[in-house]
């Protein structure tokens, strides 16, 4: 790649993951939204299903593009970057799901927690195979 390659390359993985990470907010906020009109005190354990949705959704979406997509070069290996990289990147979060599971913890919900987990990761690997087959 040449220099102004990597500039595209870099600017499409930003913008890709601007959106991304703005689909994760919205999910986020909709959540809250949900918890909130149901007037629970569940609020802490309903909040991981926004960061759930997101991270299945976004190994869904990486399904659909690793297959669609690959390993093309040129403009595909660009649509990659700004798709896979950027987009599904920035809608995906490990981060806030450990940290929901630590909350899950603190609140003494231990099988919730490990049950969390589990369903992340299970559900996780699932929705990337489906996209892939789904895309292939």
């Amino acid at each position: 790649m040449s220099a102004g390659t990597y500039l595209l390359a870099a600017l499409l993985v930003g913008i890709g993951g601007g959106l991304g990470s703005i689909a994760r907010w919205g999910l986020s906020e909709l959540g809250k939204r949900l918890a909130a009109a149901r007037a629970s005190n569940w609020q802490g354990i309903i909040l991981p299903g926004a960061t759930f949705t997101a991270n299945v959704l976004s190994c869904f979406l990486l399904g659909i593009v690793v297959a669609q997509i690959g390993s093309a070069g040129g403009a595909g290996e660009l649509a990659y970057l700004m798709l896979a990289v950027g987009f599904c990147g920035g809608l995906s979060t490990m981060s806030t799901a450990a940290f929901d599971i630590v909350d899950l913890v603190r609140h003494r919900t231990f099988s919730l927690a490990l049950g969390y987990l589990m369903l992340s990761i299970g559900a996780g690997m699932a929705a990337l195979w489906l996209g892939l087959v789904i895309a292939g």
